[in-house]
């Protein structure tokens, strides 16, 4: 797996099961090696993530490529598909388990907002969720999950009348549309009555004037 270090464009990391290696592109040398690392790293490039899929989860240093923090202690329960990564704010102050949320299908992409405050995941039926991170360490979290949608008891009449804006809207555009088109063709049409004359004597066909004359004779 490729990364690109953020910090640096010119650097990007090779992730195989259990080293990173930084590649300078420009240069095209190794830089260095980090062993454990996940491939996880933060936007100034100084730490990343080893979680290992038996379990566990800590934090590198990745100048030095020693472990900084242990987040969660290596337990064995198995083995699993482990997706692990910072948030945008990248917060490495405590790393306590805020929720244990169960999905309805398999994991297969995990992303922060800009504001660490909600992560959006993808799973393989096609379904994606957008849950807010209610962390109680926050204060600011209270005020922010007040004002979801979801807390606002006329927020369905709300919508419903919101949608029943929009469609009317849409068939007014639609109306307005066809009445444009219909005046269109109408005008149309009455150009083509003006330019319609009838025939005269001199405008009649030569087949049909050999045809009259063959009688009179």
């Amino acid at each position: 797996m490729l990364i690109a270090m953020r910090h640096k464009a010119h650097l990007v990391a090779a992730i195989d099961s259990d080293k990173g290696t930084i590649l300078d592109i420009r240069k095209k040398n190794i830089v260095r090696t980090v062993p454990k690392w996940s491939g996880g790293c933060t936007k100034d490039g100084r730490y990343g993530l080893y979680a290992p899929s038996r379990g566990g989860l800590e934090l590198l240093e990745l100048k030095r490529g020693h472990s900084v923090k242990t987040f969660i202690p290596k337990v064995a329960e198995g083995v699993f598909t482990v997706i692990c990564m910072f948030n945008q704010t990248d917060e490495t102050s405590d790393a306590k388990m805020i929720a244990n949320f169960r999905m309805q299908a398999e994991l297969s992409a995990v992303e922060s907002t800009e504001d660490g405050k909600n992560i959006v995941l993808g799973t393989v039926d096609g379904c994606v969720s957008v849950l807010a991170l209610a962390d109680p360490a926050k204060p600011e979290m209270k005020e922010y999950l007040a004002g979801l949608p979801s807390r606002d008891e006329e927020w369905k009449k709300k919508t419903e009348k919101l949608k029943a804006h929009t469609l009317f809207k849409a068939a007014a555009s639609i109306a307005k549309l066809s009445t444009k088109f219909n005046n269109s063709n109408n005008n149309e049409n009455a150009d083509d009555d003006e330019h319609v004359q009838p025939a005269t004597e001199e405008e009649t066909p030569r087949e049909d004037r050999d045809a009259d004359e063959e009688e009179e004779l």
